[in-house]
């Protein structure tokens, strides 16, 4: 068969549903991605506070 053809065949609807699933995972390993960095940036200000702050408390 004629590749122009088979390109044809496929509904429009089907490419842009799979474009629009790809972008969708994309965008949700994004958030997942940002707020485990936010997590870890607050633990680790969380963490430096309170040891100095019981470094000052026990010399």
């Amino acid at each position: 068969m004629d590749p122009e053809r088979e390109r044809l065949d496929i509904p429009p609807e089907l490419e842009e549903r799979d474009d629009d699933m790809r972008q969708s995972r994309v965008y949700r390993r994004n958030r997942r991605i940002r707020g485990t960095a936010w997590i870890v940036i607050v633990a680790l200000i969380l963490a430096a506070g309170g040891s100095t702050l019981l470094t000052l408390l026990f010399p």
